[in-house]
């Protein structure tokens, strides 16, 4: 640790230290009184922030390793009615307004263009967003908001850290030292005690009753931060004598600043001279610098979370929350890869927001609902995320829906319809999974989390068929058909009807055949989620997988075009060779065609990795027309390149023999592209080769 904050001003602290400490005995004039309550505040401080420990963890981390540029907006969007929004975001026409017109009373904002505007709001409008640490050094009285596992006590116990310590201090935008104290506010709640009282009980334990004197004056000179955490989480019996205490407290120190951290659903406006601002999303840059800071010094772990991330929509929508990301990061240092299962990864998060979050705190929200169990609570998320699933997919919801909704599912468990307004407050509240984003509106606070739990609904009614034929072509309810497939005990009709979809065995044009690519990436999607299927079904999908692949590559044949696969670190890119014009519509198939080598690589399937090896073996490179020789590399390519890294020693060989046969044809151009695999992949995989000839075995 660097020199505490005390040590950067002790100059005028022992200019005044006879005014601190007036009537007193000179013995405790002297400066080394200040030097030990110093010393012994910083102990106990470091106590209370220096470390994180978070659902699954064996031991806490270090907080100054995970720092990371938490934002703030000054604008809270459930206090936000909806046509405001397009003064606060420019890129909301009044096309959003109208939108939101034709459909006031019911669920809003859909089809896949709307769920990426939905999206876009969710991270918060940059015009309205700063570093919250330059916005705590400006503002003397500060409530910093923020839905469950948003960040609110990292980031408090992270300011309280930089304070204390000189070089964490110059990692922020800070720029006035002063003492920092971190307080739990549900412990005080508990006290009978004073705010001063509560902070100065246990420096005045541990040395003498002048330690009371030392934080007063400190707090009249304006040279404290007083770090109020967890409003949220004081019991609702004890919340008003508590917010009364910390206003009397504010009133007796005008100068001292004070932050306090509430969740947003619970605050509404109870500290009236007070600024409010909300955290912000995390930013991609965030992501990363906390997933590196995570597993430290095994850089190649990070890189391949982060590549995973960048690469799988769904779930990096994950991890806009440092609780939720840190679950991922949890997940992948266990295992080293994501349950191929992502049913299970949605269930961790859903369990975490929902049940683990407050019980690992020690703490239980009260409930006015008895009858209102965690397993109810889902049932009402499933009905909301179902009834909002018509021709498209609605992310947000007005209240009167939502409302509706509740109220209709509720009256299943012989519940008061007329509850609705108050459990729709209590879910809110309690564990952010549905949260306010205007004043009148609603929606799942994550977009992958509403079609989890629209998955469940259909697979509950048995709809899952109805849903797929409906929707298949639809690539916004893509997700929804994933997790169904995953949910079901038995996936074989949703697979069979895709394998059917993605026939190419005739060829009609090239349009057509892209259509059939992109249900060909579905299916292989919903395998690589870890469907349930008989053996012998699952062997006939990689095997139907593999076959239209080269059915495929065979007819752009045809056509006067070799496409050839290359390895890169991050996935797979396609080089293509023509030996006579070909039809501009051959695009058309090359783009899905990428999308699935890569998600090949990004999720590897062992049978489907093993029929791979098994139709390389029967690929003739005897040939000795160079063209045909050509051709059939190229397949061998495609075919290969995407499961280098679950058949690495298999792909060395093989591309080693491509290569040599190819020295003897001089073909640098065709040779290239196989060198530059083998590079990759030697790079990937250092401790497989002895030489740049030899696979250890």
């Amino acid at each position: 640790m660097g020199i505490p904050i005390i040590d950067w001003f002790e100059d005028p602290i022992k200019s005044s230290v006879n005014s601190v400490f007036s009537g007193i005995n000179a013995h405790f004039q002297s400066l080394d009184v200040i030097k030990q309550y110093r010393l012994y505040h910083f102990e106990m401080l470091k106590q209370q922030v220096s470390g994180i420990k978070i659902l699954g963890m064996q031991n806490p981390m270090d907080l100054k390793n995970l720092y990371y540029p938490a934002n703030v907006s000054t604008d809270i969007r459930r206090r936000i009615y909806t046509p405001e929004w397009a003064t606060l975001d420019g890129s909301i026409s009044t096309d959003y307004e109208n939108a939101a017109n034709e459909h006031i009373g019911g669920a809003r904002y859909s089809t896949k263009a709307h769920r990426g505007m939905n999206r876009n709001r969710q991270i918060d409008n940059a015009k309205t967003r700063e570093p919250g640490d330059d916005y705590i050094d400006k503002n003397n009285r500060v409530i910093i908001l923020g839905g469950p596992g948003a960040g609110k006590t990292t980031f408090l116990k992270f300011i309280a850290l930089a304070y204390s310590d000189r070089d964490i201090f110059k990692r922020t935008n800070l720029k006035k030292t002063t003492l920092p104290i971190y307080i739990h506010l549900p412990s005080l709640a508990r006290e009978p005690d004073s705010v001063i009282d509560f902070i100065s009980s246990p420096l005045v334990s541990r040395t003498d009753v002048y330690a009371h004197q030392f934080y007063k004056r400190l707090m009249e000179k304006g040279l404290c931060t007083v770090l109020m955490d967890s409003l949220d989480e004081v019991p609702t019996e004890a919340k008003q004598a508590l917010i009364q205490k910390v206003k009397s407290f504010a009133a007796l120190f005008p100068k001292a600043r004070i932050v306090i951290t509430c969740r947003t659903a619970d605050y509404d406006q109870i500290f009236e001279d007070f600024s409010e601002v909300e955290l912000a999303r995390l930013s991609k840059e965030a992501v990363e610098s906390i997933v590196r800071a995570w597993f430290g010094k095994t850089h190649e772990r990070a890189e391949k979370l982060i590549s995973l991330l960048e690469n799988d929509e769904a779930v990096a929508s994950l991890t806009e929350t440092p609780l939720l990301l840190s679950l991922l990061c949890i997940q992948f240092k266990n295992d080293l890869a994501l349950p191929k299962r992502k049913t299970e990864l949605y269930r961790r998060c859903i369990d975490a927001l929902l049940r683990d979050w407050d019980t690992t705190r020690g703490f239980r929200r009260d409930t006015a609902y008895s009858q209102l169990s965690d397993d109810r609570k889902e049932k009402i998320f499933e009905a909301l995320a179902g009834s909002a699933c018509k021709e498209y997919i609605d992310y947000e919801f007005h209240e009167t829906f939502i409302l509706s909704a509740i109220s209709s599912e509720i009256a299943r468990f012989s519940m008061d319809p007329n509850d609705a307004k108050g459990i729709l407050t209590e879910i809110e509240s309690h564990h952010g999974i549905v949260e306010k984003c205007s004043a009148e509106t609603y929606e799942f606070s994550h977009a992958t989390m509403q079609e989890y739990f629209a998955a469940k609904y259909f697979v509950a009614k048995r709809k899952e068929l109805e849903v797929l034929k409906k929707h298949y072509d639809d690539e916004g309810w893509h997700n929804v058909i994933l997790f169904m497939a995953s949910m079901m005990d038995d996936s074989s009709s949703i697979l069979n009807f895709l394998a059917e979809r993605s026939s190419t065995e005739k060829f009609q044009n090239y349009p057509a055949f892209g259509r059939r690519l992109a249900h060909l990436l579905l299916l292989y999607r919903c395998m690589a989620m870890g469907v349930n299927l008989s053996p012998d079904l699952r062997s006939n999908m990689c095997s139907h997988l593999v076959h239209s692949q080269i059915n495929m590559i065979q007819q752009i044949n045809k056509d006067g075009v070799l496409p050839y696969a290359v390895r890169r670190p991050n996935g797979v890119r396609q080089a293509l060779f023509t030996y006579r014009k070909s039809r501009e519509s051959i695009d058309r198939i090359l783009k899905p065609y990428r999308s699935l080598m890569n998600e090949i690589v990004l999720s590897p399937i062992k049978e489907y990795s093993e029929k791979v090896v098994e139709a390389i073996r029967s690929i003739s490179m005897e040939s000795g027309d160079s063209s045909e020789l050509y051709k059939n590399l190229g397949l061998a390519t495609c075919l290969l390149v995407p499961v280098s890294a679950a058949k690495p020693e298999f792909f060395f060989e093989r591309m080693m023999n491509y290569s040599d046969r190819l020295l003897q044809r001089r073909t640098d151009s065709i040779r290239g592209v196989l060198v530059e695999s083998i590079t990759a992949h030697r790079a990937m995989f250092p401790r497989l080769f002895d030489d740049e000839r030899t696979v250890r075995v």
